[in-house]
């Protein structure tokens, strides 16, 4: 993986997306190859070259030859159906890094800026001393745009003191990171309404 991620866990308060996460995961590891394109095992009895879904080796730009095992998927990523914001479960280590995209919205309309608090420290808390947080926060019209699709959303937005553009004071002066950048002001090719600033705080 090109990342080289020891474990990858993903959260979601849908059922029905970490089903189809799940899906998409055995679907992968069962038929896709995880080894770089550059990757390539060289057989000796002739100079054509062959792709090796187990074990690769690949020349590296200073001659030295490296090799790849693929990665088994069950043992890195895994999928989890729960409300982040108000389980108290107990997560048994830190993490290096946490992402957030296109979810602080939802956050926010139904459980209000304690909700989005709480999220934030959750968040600091389960990051490793020097640990990030990316996050990609949507806009307040996008919440216009959504505060009537329950009663909770409706009531809630009606009382929404943080806004998205004091999301950077609020987890640098009040949760605790020390850092903040954008990394991305947009994302080449996303679809309409997705093409949204990506922030990296720094714990």
């Amino acid at each position: 993986m090109k990342f080289e991620c020891q474990s990858i866990l993903g959260v979601d308060i849908d059922k029905g997306l970490i089903d189809l996460a799940n899906w998409n995961l055995r679907r992968i590891s069962r038929t896709g190859n995880m080894a770089p394109e550059s990757a390539k095992v060289h057989n000796s009895s002739d100079s054509t070259t062959k792709s090796c879904p187990e074990e690769v080796v690949s020349e590296m730009p200073n001659g030295n030859i490296s090799k790849y095992e693929q990665p088994d998927l069950f043992e890195i990523v895994s999928f989890r159906s729960e409300n982040f914001v108000q389980s108290k479960h107990k997560y048994a280590e830190q993490y290096d890094t946490i992402m957030c995209l296109s979810v602080t919205k939802w956050i926010h309309l139904n459980w209000g800026d304690d909700g989005i608090i709480t999220l934030f420290v959750k968040i600091w808390s389960l990051l490793r001393p020097g640990g990030i947080f990316i996050m990609e926060p949507q806009p307040w019209t996008s919440y216009r745009k959504n505060r009537l699709v329950s009663e909770f959303a409706k009531e809630n937005f009606k009382y929404i003191c943080i806004y998205p553009e004091k999301f950077r004071e609020v987890l640098l002066d009040k949760v605790g990171f020390r850092s903040a950048e954008v990394i991305a002001n947009r994302l080449v090719g996303s679809v309409a309404g997705f093409d949204r600033p990506i922030e990296v705080y720094y714990k």
